[in-house]
């Protein structure tokens, strides 16, 4: 501004002054008295209707100049010869800006900056900048700028910018960089400081003429470590070294956790991804990437859409609504939203122990079924198999057990896993995941134990009984179970914990009780015969 009124006051006086003189020649007075203002003084009153106009826009030209170089003495500037004599680090009220080949200075490669240097390796990042004692509050590197900063403002008190152009998740292992004073391919430098009584910083750059040994290695998640020797060609002598840690993300950390009242998107993505692990069960989860982030701060309010990737091999894509309250950025409670984009893998799941058995190869065409007994069905634990029932049902899932007169089934079901149980005499054949159908057929020893259990002889009307009995007792168990359908009931098996949830469906020989788990519900289905007793849940 003060520029600006300097060009236009002078500008001014010259116009004007060529005017004056034009209007004298005219009137055939003598023109060299307008070069020496107050020489024409006298002529000009005397002829004060000929030179009104001009005079004043003349003492107008010279007002305008007058302030001109009183601003830009106020804000810092000088006059003449004033301007090479002040230190360029020293002014204030403007952006600084370094020369495109800055010089460096004695101080970078002398014995004074060496021992300062010496004396803070292995310790905390530490230093001077500007003049003013530096201990770093946050380093980032955040789109291939690192970033060391001291204050805990939105406008860091003192702060150091190296552009460096790497990329966090380049970062694999250790990588180096030096930079010495004379090199001139090293990154650009920013010093940045708060001059007193102001409120916005003011920033000088550095192209070259600065030392820098700069190493960063990977930490954790979003963490590297790293340590820096940083010294600078201004007139303070500033400097920085010592050891940190720097963060790949915009999270900002209280007393070592993450600061859940800061605003920023990255915060919003991590509470909702530490939610999301929340409503799986333990080892389902792959990976969960948070793709879009809103944030209304004038609102409070934001939302955060996740990918969430399942052990199973299912994607699915979470919604969340997130608000600010007295804890922080939370999730609003019921507000999640579901949508799968990619459905669990058949034969997704895979329990393997140290003596289980490979599933056999698949081959072109399907071997020939072969027959044997329940017992023999061992051989095929922790295989994925395909269960036809004497009831027509069709289930699918890994064979976990095979004890008594009984197997074990576990069954993928939506993002988690059920386990079921199937009787000896409820099972029909087996399919294998060659193809190969196992026929099952009564072993030799379980006729002598269906004898023992009623006499030989009347054989064929024990068995009409032990049919016909069920039959009897089935209407009415049944109906009372029908009754508790969509209620929270307890069910207590003979072998198994107790569950507690909403009865589903009741058929003829099974139920489905339905469990929440986590932002959803998993379904359990047990067999009237395996049931030891059920209640209304109070």
């Amino acid at each position: 501004m003060a520029e600006l009124l300097i060009i236009v006051g002078v500008s001014a006086l010259i116009i004007t002054t060529l005017g004056l003189m034009h209007e004298a020649g005219s009137r055939g007075h003598s023109s060299l008295f307008f070069l020496v203002p107050l020489v024409s003084l006298g002529q000009v009153q005397s002829h004060w209707e000929y030179y009104r106009w001009w005079a004043l826009g003349r003492v107008a030209a010279v007002l305008t100049t007058a302030v001109g170089i009183g601003l830009f003495v106020v804000t810092g500037g000088s006059l003449a010869g004033d301007v090479s004599t002040q230190p360029v680090s020293s002014q204030s009220g403007q952006v600084l800006r370094g020369e495109k080949k800055a010089s460096s200075t004695a101080f970078v490669s002398s014995e004074e900056s060496a021992l300062l240097v010496v004396a803070g390796q292995g310790k905390r990042l530490t230093g001077r900048l500007h003049g003013e004692t530096f201990r770093y509050d946050r380093v980032a590197l955040i789109d291939g700028v690192l970033t060391l900063s001291q204050g805990e403002g939105f406008l860091a008190d003192l702060e150091v910018r190296v552009l460096l152009g790497w990329n966090p998740e380049d970062i694999t292992e250790r990588r180096t960089l030096i930079v010495g004073p004379s090199d001139e391919d090293g990154p650009v430098v920013h010093l940045s400081w708060k001059p007193e009584n102001q409120d916005y910083p003011e920033t000088r750059i550095f192209d070259g003429g600065y030392r820098m040994e700069l190493a960063l290695a990977p930490l954790d998640t979003g963490q590297l470590s790293g340590s820096l020797v940083l010294v600078m060609p201004d007139s303070f002598k500033s400097y920085l070294t010592g050891d940190f840690t720097a963060h790949t993300n915009n999270l900002r950390y209280r007393n070592g956790q993450v600061d859940l009242y800061f605003d920023h998107e990255d915060t919003l993505a991590h509470v909702a991804e530490e939610f999301l692990r929340t409503q799986f069960p333990e080892g389902a989860v792959s990976t969960i990437e948070a793709r879009h982030v809103t944030l209304r701060r004038t609102e409070n309010s934001g939302q955060v859409m996740a990918v969430v990737e399942l052990s199973n091999g299912a994607v699915q894509e979470r919604t969340v609504r997130l608000e600010k309250s007295d804890v922080g950025w939370a999730v609003v409670a019921g507000s999640m939203e579901t949508r799968v984009t990619t459905a669990a893998k058949e034969g997704g799941l895979e329990l393997v122990t140290p003596s289980a058995e490979k599933p056999a190869e698949p081959e072109r065409a399907a071997p020939e079924p072969i027959t044997q007994t329940f017992p023999e069905l061992v051989a095929y634990e922790n295989q994925s198999v395909v269960l036809e029932t004497t009831g027509g049902r069709t289930l699918e899932g890994v064979l976990r057990k095979v004890g008594g007169d009984r197997l074990w089934l576990v069954m993928n079901v939506g993002s988690g896993n059920v386990e079921r149980s199937v009787g000896a005499d409820e099972l029909k054949f087996l399919t294998l995941s060659s193809g190969q159908k196992v026929v099952l057929t009564a072993s030799e020893g379980d006729q002598p134990e269906a004898v023992g259990v009623e006499p030989a002889e009347p054989a064929a009307a024990p068995s009409h009984t032990a049919e016909t009995v069920p039959a009897e007792q089935t209407p009415a168990a049944s109906s009372e179970l029908k009754a508790l359908v969509g209620k929270n009931v307890t069910i207590e098996t003979n072998e198994g914990p107790r569950r507690t949830g909403i009865l589903q469906a009741v058929a003829d020989d099974h139920l489905t009780l339905s469990v929440p788990l986590g932002a959803g519900n998993m379904e359990y289905f047990y067999d009237i015969d395996s049931i030891r007793h059920i209640e209304a849940a109070r």
